[in-house]
């Protein structure tokens, strides 16, 4: 899990770090209070990626105060052992791994060529006598008279607005919130829940899992921290009560 989120030159660090933490348990007279002790095993990936504690404790069917509690007791240890990585981990949210942005920049010159191309053999006949039709991505085949959309295999022909969708995939990158999408792009919240589920989904297809992966838990992490700056009081309506921007 790590390995997609953290930069190359820390996994060594990380891979030497997670296994230290069996024998940092068994020195630790603190872990006995922090039943199963085995869960720390399980939480320390977790904990170098900065997965919010509510992810923990639903993976792990703990109330988030005791996921709490387990995370800050392995970030003790990096900070003690690893220092330079447990700076990493505290600056993930400003940092982008270099397979992520390799993978990102390859997804949308994938999209760019597609949406671009001008040249398709025909879905039905195969042939290459085709023709593109119309401000969306169809096509007219010269031999066998039939019209077919290159979108619809990738699902990607029941979203609108292809103008929007090399933005999208920026914010997406960001793990910005549906509200801020809305406000960026001018799509509404529905719109940008739907379009997430496709994008990430046409992610995986394609091969483009590190990327997948990073934008789901930029996102997470995001909704995570707008949910500690409510708890805290920083975020509020004009009436001067709080706001959960979740979407």
């Amino acid at each position: 899990m790590y390995h997609s989120i953290l930069p190359n030159e820390q996994h060594s660090a990380a891979e030497r770090f997670l296994q230290q933490v069996p024998a940092l348990i068994a020195a630790s007279s603190l872990c006995r209070r922090l039943k199963p002790v085995a869960l720390l095993i399980d939480i320390a990936p977790m904990t170098l990626i900065a997965l919010p504690h509510s992810l923990i404790a639903n993976k792990f069917q703990l109330s988030p105060r005791a996921a709490q509690r387990r995370d800050n007791v392995i970030r003790q240890w990096l900070a003690q052992y690893e220092p330079d990585l447990y700076q990493v981990v505290l600056n993930l949210a400003q940092t982008t791994p270099a397979e992520v942005s390799r993978q990102a920049q390859a997804f949308k010159l994938w999209l760019t060529e597609l949406l671009g191309t001008s040249v398709m053999p025909c879905h039905y006949c195969g042939s290459l006598s085709t023709v593109r039709i119309g401000y969306r991505l169809n096509f007219r085949c010269r031999t066998c008279r039939r019209t077919f959309n290159p979108l619809k295999k990738y699902y990607l022909d029941k979203l609108s607005h292809c103008e929007l969708w090399l933005p999208f995939v920026d914010l997406l990158l960001q793990g910005e919130t549906f509200k801020t999408i809305n406000r960026q792009l001018g799509i509404n919240t529905d719109t940008a829940a739907k379009w997430q589920r496709y994008f990430l989904g046409i992610m995986e297809l394609q091969g483009f899992l590190v990327l997948a992966n990073y934008c789901q838990i930029k996102r997470r992490q995001r909704c995570r921290q707008i949910w500690l700056d409510v708890q805290a009081g920083t975020t509020f309506l004009p009436t001067g009560k709080s706001h959960f921007r979740s979407k």
